[in-house]
């Protein structure tokens, strides 16, 4: 251990050295660059598919709120969905239009065939839509809710058309390989019939087509069944492959285990029994569980397949020049990196080894005065309700001097001094453009995958870079 601790130091010292004299001559070093998605090799395929096969399951989910609307059950719920359609469903339409580096996709799109099924699945969609805000206005006629009820089936059809194209365009070794493509089809199907099965509950609860809605809930209980252990067994006579790794396919066991728990739902209806309102809400329930499952496989096999970097690192960017920015030149975080900068302005390598060694030795223990003054200052407490405000997005925020001390955090850190790390020597020293965006790793704790995104911290006074700043991003929310 000794000996470990030492070696260890020696790597420290070195990197401190370097860490310092770039601090102090004042400039920062030209070699590394800020990172960035090369926008003429990536085209965002992966999230364009992904996006695109999604579509479907917002058709269904506009169908079942609207039921659940004008029966009047669990009207919260479904003035929810509603609202969660509309804004969804044309932020993805506009996105696989026009490019929206938020949703992964970075550029517009110029292919004739996908710009024409973008147009006809506006022709449908405009007036269901227009119906869905009547419904949340609370201004809907029995003109509007016919609007939705006699048009889902062909907005289905039309978005199973726009993915189609979508997927035989952006299919390629390097993003997006076909039999992922399938399996993208497969999962977000997925999602798509487990709305259709509320719908379908909602229909025979109401005595609204009740035969054919019949016919729909037996023909979609067995095709979810069916294809759920296709994806989590894999299925090569349809092309799908079985998971790519051992975390993909706990997440679709996990998934399978809530369907088996909650589908008595549903068989007790086909034998006979009469649907009713409480059976709506609890397929809804259900249903809301099952599509939680399906987007995190989905995220998770996303990211196991070719084509990952892209398709989180440019919403991140994004997010991280719409969102995180706003963090980093808040004048709390300023102040705070000043002040410790100044404090530390003649501190030694050995100082901050020290510092760095006091910090593990009380994280390793019971804390300690080190910790407890990092954790418990005003801008860490500012950090931590920041952070929760994001519900789940943040997971972790830390700010750093000039060496690379934290200044305050969120929650603890495994060390003191991240000046050796490239969260610090590329984003303090590139510059105040700089972004860093770390690997995904799987986070034990938190049982998701994480990037980091570090950015420096600027003075808006004299445009010198006097810190940096790391935020952990739960890839899975941000997909």
């Amino acid at each position: 251990m000794q000996n470990h601790i030492s070696t260890k130091s020696r790597t420290r010292r070195m990197a401190f050295t370097t860490t310092a004299c770039i601090a102090l001559m004042g400039f920062g070093g030209t070699t590394v660059q800020a990172q960035s998605i090369d926008t003429a090799l990536y085209d965002g395929g992966k999230a364009r598919v992904n996006r695109a096969f999604g579509l479907r399951g917002l058709s269904e989910s506009v169908a079942s709120a609207s039921c659940r609307y004008n029966a009047g059950i669990d009207l919260e719920t479904a003035e929810y969905d509603l609202q969660h359609v509309h804004d969804n469903f044309d932020a993805i339409l506009k996105g696989l239009e026009f490019g929206d580096r938020a949703l992964g996709m970075p550029g517009e799109e110029t292919t004739p065939r996908i710009l024409k099924a973008i147009k006809q699945t506006h022709e449908i969609w405009d007036p269901m839509e227009h119906a869905a805000l009547e419904m949340l206005g609370g201004t809907a006629t029995d003109a509007d809710v016919e609007t939705i009820s006699e048009g889902y089936h062909a907005l289905f059809d039309q978005t199973t058309n726009l993915a189609a194209d979508v997927s035989g365009e952006y299919t390629n070794p390097q993003e997006l390989l076909q039999s992922d493509a399938t399996v993208l089809n497969f999962a977000g199907r997925q999602r798509a019939l487990a709305q259709r099965m509320t719908r379908a509950v909602c229909e025979l609860a109401t005595d609204t087509h009740t035969d054919v809605a019949l016919e729909e809930l037996i023909a979609t209980v067995d095709m979810f069944e069916l294809s759920l252990v296709a994806l989590r067994d894999g299925y090569p006579a349809a092309g799908v492959n079985p998971p790519p790794n051992d975390t993909v396919k706990a997440s679709l066991e996990s998934t399978y285990a809530k369907w088996q728990a909650g589908r008595g739902i549903y068989d007790a209806i086909k034998s006979g029994q009469a649907a009713t309102a409480e059976d709506v809400i609890a397929s809804n329930a259900l249903t809301q569980e099952l599509s939680v499952g399906m987007n995190n496989a989905i995220t998770l096999y996303l990211i196991a397949t070719p084509g990952k970097d892209g398709i989180y690192r440019v919403p991140l960017e994004a997010y991280a020049a719409a969102e995180l920015s706003t963090w980093v030149s808040d004048a709390r975080v300023i102040d705070a990196v000043k002040a410790q900068n100044a404090a530390h302005a003649n501190i030694t390598e050995d100082e901050v080894i020290a510092l760095d060694q006091q910090w593990r030795a009380e994280a390793s223990g019971d804390g300690g005065p080190l910790m407890t003054t990092a954790l418990d200052n005003p801008v860490s407490e500012w950090l931590r309700a920041h952070q929760d405000e994001t519900a789940g997005f943040v997971t972790e925020v830390f700010i750093m001097d000039y060496v690379g001390l934290n200044v305050a955090q969120s929650v603890p850190t495994s060390d003191f001094w991240q000046g050796d790390e490239a969260k610090h020597q590329q984003t303090y020293g590139v510059g105040p453009d700089a972004l860093h965006i770390s690997d995904i790793e799987f986070d034990d704790s938190t049982g998701f995958y994480q990037s980091q995104a570090s950015m420096p911290v600027v003075d808006p006074a004299t445009g010198e870079v006097i810190g940096a700043m790391t935020f952990g991003i739960n890839v899975q929310s941000l997909m």
